[in-house]
């Protein structure tokens, strides 16, 4: 685990050096996000300004589930996204072979090996964000509501992870894999709402099949509502389960790979 650590470490020290040579690049990309998500903080002020509350969601549990869905999507795009983005190209081009054949688990080295360093300031605008909800609504975390609200983060942060990396892993088998990054976009538009609003298949598919809406939902719930333990229970099975699968489906793509250099 230590090892890994330090090569993580050091992957984040090579991106920062990267995005100090390109600083526009750097800077538009926060504002980019930053913009897209106060876009949302004043769709969410105007539809609250006709309604009182969204399925019990108030004005300020919508803030805060806004700013929620930013850590989550901001971490994402720090860690694993741009990586599993370009599993394709890796694949046809044979840059997959120099990953595959270092001396270190290769679904880490797939998956982490790029750092998109920007998305660090973007997680400020979650955190203001639902600081603000806090303030607003007269809200006090413990500090026992605190840790198992960012435990519930890196939980939903492994369902992203594990979705995009099992439906990623069909590259092995498609030349071109454009619809994984349409599904996911998808799925984020139904998440920045929660799950509980909708009805019918559409809750179904974001609770239990590809549960995007599950993870925002649960993370958010942990700090401002009650989750009972069955919710609990099936958050954790399916953010654990998801990821194991993730290391099954790895291996029997492996075998299939057949090397673009060779």
């Amino acid at each position: 685990m230590i090892r890994y650590l330090k090569l993580y470490w050091m992957f984040v020290k090579q991106s920062f050096m990267q995005a100090s040579a390109f600083r526009l690049n750097f800077w538009m990309l926060v504002i980019t996000n930053i913009v897209f998500f106060g876009v949302q903080f004043i769709f969410m002020d105007v539809i609250f300004s006709n309604v009182s509350s969204l399925s019990g969601w108030t004005k300020y549990d919508m803030f805060f589930y806004l700013g929620t869905y930013n850590i989550i999507d901001s971490l994402w795009m720090f860690g694993p996204f741009f990586n599993l983005l370009t599993m394709s190209e890796s694949i046809n081009t044979g840059m997959m072979d120099m990953y595959i054949t270092k001396p270190i688990n290769s679904q880490f080295m797939v998956s982490l090996r790029k750092v998109e360093v920007s998305s660090i300031l973007s997680i400020f605008a979650g955190i203001g964000m639902i600081v603000y909800a806090l303030i607003m609504s007269g809200r006090t975390l413990s500090i026992s509501r605190v840790a198992l609200y960012a435990f519930t983060i890196l939980n939903g942060l492994l369902i992203m992870y594990s979705i995009y990396f099992i439906l990623s892993c069909l590259s092995f088998w498609f030349i071109k894999t454009e619809f994984v990054e349409q599904i996911h976009t998808i799925l984020c538009y139904f998440s920045m709402r929660p799950a509980e609003i909708y009805k019918g298949f559409i809750r179904f598919v974001l609770f239990y099949i590809l549960p995007y809406g599950l993870m925002i939902t649960i993370s958010a719930k942990s700090a401002i509502k009650e989750v009972t333990l069955k919710e609990y229970g099936v958050f954790l099975v399916i953010s654990w389960g998801l990821f194991s699968l993730t290391g099954l489906m790895w291996k029997y793509s492996l075998r299939k790979y057949s090397s673009a250099s060779s």
